[in-house]
């Protein structure tokens, strides 16, 4: 999947919403990862989020399916 910058901030935003409030710490969305090929079923795009104070790092996701955001794991 190409780069949308619509699809990204819609992604950032909705990532954003689930980061402030499910998180207390800080956390920093670094970049956007997009489906590719059919490696996963869940999202068409996800954000890439690190936790300030801890250094782990993570997907948050819209899922298809549900329609809930997710965390994935670590």
């Amino acid at each position: 999947m190409k780069a949308d910058p619509e699809e990204e901030k819609k992604v950032r935003i909705q990532a954003e919403r689930y980061l402030v409030k499910n998180f207390e710490d800080k956390t920093e969305i670094y970049d956007v990862l997009y489906k590719n090929m059919g490696n996963c079923n869940y999202f068409e795009c996800a954000t890439k989020v690190k936790h300030k104070k801890y250094g782990t790092k993570f997907l948050v996701y819209f899922n298809d399916e549900t329609g809930d955001t997710f965390l994935s794991e670590k």
